[in-house]
């Protein structure tokens, strides 16, 4: 598939076309955008070696608070047991084998990373997937799943809505009652505003929080009846088993009026995703405007969920000039970037915040700019500085090494640091 950066700089907007798959965001100090991944298959890169496998590595609007904690004060008043929400990564799929499952989980907990985004491809063997997803829960973390039925590349829009959604939810059902035991969250596909026949009827960030743009237009009534069918499913489950199983339903960019469409059109979900890349100059997320009243956070509590931004990271890894060498300008600069909206999020009010899932574990070094550099590690034996800075946030363990990479660049102080272990 093929994904679309939204560029905001004043009045004048611009899309530009990426390939491959994750991330997505705003630019220096344009204002933030999304983004977000959607391939089927990936490299994983391991110290040493290159292996072609897939990659499991992968409230009405209000205004901003008046007297919000500052950054420091929101940290080091954070409950030490749970912290204001769970830090986490994306990985794509699984590992290549099962060794090497051995070795991201080992990664995962050592880093206190308790919330890992999976790929499901509904179709695929689940085999190693489920020995990951295994050793995940068995350290105490959790998986949500990108649930990719054959809709997410299937771009048909159809008119009978009745066999759409008949068919989509025979095959969540099917893909969920396979997961049951070890997964609870699925997310209904991934990124569906930038479908070509969504984009088509409805341009990105063009209709605001208004529903109206959606309303009539058959490509959108085709998309109501895939997620309708598929949330359905996922409901029915949870009630036959018992098991708390929950539908996640993503929105990106500025539009929450899609939202609303899907409301209208009886999609009911559980959890609100959302994918956001801010830049170091782009404003606060509970307080950015150009989202709409209150900013993202307020718009994203209008609907009364819970929310997971399962997709975060710089906006600056957009950058074409992005260097991806730490101690080059746009690279450090990426890490203030991530350091001062992550460290923004802990003294946000305005949302039920369930988790900060970072975009992504590994570099993918096969695919062109941006898409080769949004990891945390170049490979699994190779971190980055910004690995440690989502282990400080996350609450993981340090080295003494680590922790001077960060206090050196006055990302996080040593109190900061102490206060969000958990």
């Amino acid at each position: 598939m093929r994904r679309r950066l939204f560029i905001q700089s004043g009045p004048a907007a611009v899309a530009v076309a990426l390939s491959g798959c994750g991330g997505g965001g705003s630019v220096d100090s344009a204002t933030a955008a999304t983004g977000a991944d959607a391939a089927a298959t990936s490299l994983l890169t391991t110290a040493g070696s290159t292996q072609a496998a897939p990659l499991s590595l992968q409230s009405a609007p209000s205004s901003p608070q008046s007297a919000a904690p500052s950054p420091q004060e929101a940290v080091a008043s954070a409950s030490p047991a749970t912290g204001p929400f769970k830090v986490g990564l994306n990985l794509h799929t699984n590992g290549a084998t099962l060794s090497q499952n051995t070795q991201i989980a080992a990664i995962l907990q050592a880093r206190n990373f308790r919330r890992i985004r999976m790929d499901y491809f509904w179709d695929q063997d689940q085999a190693l997937a489920r020995d990951l997803i295994t050793k995940i829960n068995g350290y105490g973390g959790s998986v949500e799943m990108s649930l990719q039925i054959s809709y997410q590349w299937d771009h048909t829009v159809s008119a009978d809505l009745a066999a759409v959604q008949s068919n989509a939810y025979r095959q969540t059902y099917a893909a969920v009652n396979a997961m049951k035991d070890l997964v609870h969250d699925f997310e209904l596909l991934n990124e569906v505003q930038l479908r070509p026949e969504i984009l088509a009827a409805v341009p990105w960030n063009s209709a605001g929080t208004s529903k109206s743009p959606y309303q009539n237009k058959p490509a959108l009534a085709n998309l109501a009846a895939i997620l309708r069918g598929m949330a359905n499913a996922v409901h029915d489950l949870a009630a036959s088993s018992g098991l708390p199983l929950r539908v996640i339903m993503g929105v990106i960019g500025r539009d929450f009026g899609f939202l609303s469409y899907l409301q209208d059109e009886g999609v009911q979900w559980d959890v609100t995703g959302y994918h956001v890349y801010p830049s170091e100059g782009n404003a606060p997320l509970q307080t950015d405007s150009w989202y709409g009243a209150g900013g993202p956070l307020a718009q994203l509590a209008s609907f009364g969920k819970p929310v997971t931004l399962n997709e975060f990271n710089a906006g600056e890894i957009y950058n074409v000039g992005y260097e991806n060498v730490q101690g080059q300008p746009l690279t450090e600069q990426g890490f203030r970037s991530y350091a001062k909206h992550m460290l923004e999020l802990y003294s946000q009010t305005l949302c039920k915040l369930e988790s900060v899932v970072l975009y992504e574990l590994l570099d993918e070094p096969s695919k062109p700019a941006p898409e080769n550099h949004f990891g945390l590690m170049f490979d699994l034996g190779t971190p980055k500085v910004s690995l440690y800075l989502a282990t400080a946030l996350a609450g993981g363990t340090l080295s003494s090494a680590e922790r001077t990479a960060l206090t050196s660049r006055g990302l996080l102080t040593a109190a900061q640091i102490d206060a969000m272990q958990r």
